[in-house]
Formats: structure tokens, sequence, C-alpha cells
């Protein structure tokens, strides 16, 4: 099953124009796989560059998982909001690429960290990934959430940014998923 479920997501994110935004609601036994597929058409088979927003695996773990892949980190800006709230350390250097957010409630610095993050990558082709609403919600109540992905797929319409956005299948309510579902150009469900 996961390999029909890799070959139908790769097959729905290739028929996808660029400067698109798609929700990609996902069962948990298949999530890993979805972000991997996903990643590797945006990259490997579109040449875009991207921010990654990462809620779940600290900058370190996800760039070594990433790598493993086959897929190159440096195509990728990371903004990493479990790091420092998980009480890891937040090594900074220049060489990185990495912005570190303090807690996974302040959406307004990832918001700003965002932007200084897109104006880093190429012009053209530009992605935004989101790893994962579901835990934004354990941070966050859902109207903040919904607030905060208003903001954010309006500006990333007007700079022409692609956006793929995850969210766990049995986390979310009917109510929250139509509403998010109204930000985004398709929703595909694995």
């Amino acid at each position: 099953m996961v390999e029909i479920s890799e070959k139908e997501i790769e097959e729905k994110l290739e028929k996808l124009p660029t400067e698109f935004i798609v929700l990609i609601v996902s069962a948990a036994d298949v999530y890993s796989i979805a972000q991997e597929v996903a990643l590797r058409v945006l990259i490997k088979k579109k040449g875009m560059y991207g921010t990654y927003v990462t809620f779940n695996r600290p900058y370190n773990t996800l760039k070594t998982s990433i790598a493993a892949q086959g897929v190159d980190p440096e195509k990728l800006f990371f903004i990493d909001l479990i790091t420092e709230s998980a009480g890891g350390k937040a090594e900074r250097s220049s060489g990185e690429r990495c912005f570190f957010v303090s807690s996974p409630k302040n959406l307004t610095e990832l918001s700003i960290l965002l932007e200084q993050a897109m104006l880093r990558l190429p012009r053209e082709k530009r992605f935004l990934f989101i790893d994962s609403i579901s835990t934004m919600l354990i941070y966050n109540d859902a109207d903040t959430v919904l607030r905060f992905l208003h903001s954010l797929t309006g500006k990333m319409r007007l700079l022409g940014i692609t956006g793929i956005i995850f969210l766990l299948e049995k986390e979310s309510d009917e109510k929250f998923l139509a509403q998010v579902a109204q930000f985004c150009d398709r929703v595909i469900t694995i």
C-alpha cells in the first residue's frame, strides 16, 4: 500500500503547476513517506528551492534525513521551531541554512523569519513546506492558526511562492479542515 501511495503522491504533485498551494492531508502511517516524495518532486523533478518549516524534527536530524533520501539540503532553508523549545542547543553559524524560533507558539517570529528565509532563495521556482499544521495546533488555538495561514497564503500568492502544507488526517475536525482548504488551490488526501 505504501508503494501505491508513494506513486500516487508523486503523480498528483507532478501534475500541479508552479505557484500553487496544496494541503496534503495524510494518514499517520504514510506521513513521512508523503513528505519525502513531496520534497523529491519539488527539488529533483521541478528544480525548485524551498523553505522548510519544521515543528516536528530538529534541524540537524531533518537535514541528515533529507540528505539520506538523495535530496540536496543546500536547496533548502530551514526554520526550526522545535530545537529550542525541546531544550536543544540551536547552533548558529554563518554557513548554516537555518533560523531557530524560540517557541512553536511564536507565530509572529515565524512570520518575520519566513520573509527573511524567502529572500535567501532564488526569486524563481520557490516553495514553502510546512510540517505541520497538526503540530501548530498543539501550541496554538485553531483561530490563531487559521489567521496565520490566511495571512501566509496571501503573501505566498503575492510573491509567487508554491506551498505544501501538511496536516495529519485524524488530527483535525471537518470545520477546521474546510477553513484551511479554502486558502489552498488543491487538497490531496492520502
